[in-house]
């Protein structure tokens, strides 16, 4: 029921208990001004039945207004309930809504991240095989020059020793040589003179210690005569002249020489 509805049965009811109490009234002051008892007594049945009719009616428009103002209580409540649950349903909606909203936020922030996070190691990788590979040419550049360097040098130093093992070459076949003569002459001085000796000549190997010490004599060709006093001859002197240095001495230890005049 509408509440202009309810509104106008009010009205309804009131204009009828109303109505009831007027007609009550008018039977009572009839009744009460009557001059004659025996035409009282025929009146007081229909005013016992008005009474009776109006009090009937007063309860039933009552109890109308009751069941209409419980009715309106009801639709009242019922339109309550309704908003209130409409209420409810929409703030259930809303923090749905909400919580959507901050689901696809959050979400798409973490995706946001994923890739942020992706890129810099995507970046950090790139960034680190660049400087890896940097590093390796630089090694490598590093290494090449070493070798190069270091081949130089070989070169150099294999040049130097050539150079160097030449000039004691040198030195050593002129040494060999001086100490060579030097022997020849002091087998000379120890060699007898004989006019049968001039233009003979003998070979001659002879192994010395590094003292010069005389430790073998071999005869290896020429004339017989000279050759045998040749022998003799470096047997008197027992030690022959010999350098100290070893490779000098290496030359000199086992030395084939001729012995002419």
């Amino acid at each position: 029921m509408s509440e202009e509805a309810l509104k106008q049965s009010q009205v309804a009811i009131a204009k009828s208990v109303g109505l009831h109490l007027l007609v009550a009234l008018v039977l009572l002051i009839s009744v009460s001004f009557s001059p004659s008892p025996l035409p009282q007594m025929a009146v007081n049945a229909p005013v016992i039945e008005a009474t009776f009719i109006d009090a009937q009616a007063i309860a039933d428009a009552q109890r109308a207004q009751a069941q209409a103002e419980a009715q309106a209580r009801q639709e009242q409540q019922r339109r309550e309930e309704a908003a209130a649950e409409q209420r409810r349903q929409q703030a259930l909606a809303d923090k749905r809504a909400r919580e959507e909203r901050e689901a696809e936020a959050a979400e798409q922030q973490r995706q946001l991240e994923l890739k942020r996070l992706a890129e810099q190691r995507l970046q950090e990788r790139k960034e680190r095989e660049a400087r890896e590979k940097a590093e390796a040419e630089q090694k490598q550049r590093e290494e090449a020059e070493r070798q190069e360097q270091e081949r130089i040098m070989q070169e150099q130093l294999a040049q130097e020793q050539a150079a160097q093992r030449a000039r004691r070459q040198k030195v050593v076949l002129t040494e060999v040589e001086r100490y060579t003569a030097m022997i020849q002459q002091t087998i000379k001085r120890n060699l007898y003179e004989d006019d049968s000796y001039s233009g003979k000549r003998c070979r001659l190997n002879i192994r010395l210690a590094t003292t010069g010490f005389v430790t073998n004599i071999q005869i290896l060709d020429g004339d017989a005569a000279l050759c045998r006093a040749a022998e003799s001859a470096v047997r008197r002197a027992e030690k022959l002249p010999v350098s100290d240095a070893p490779d000098v001495y290496e030359q000199l230890k086992n030395i084939n020489l001729i012995v002419e005049l």
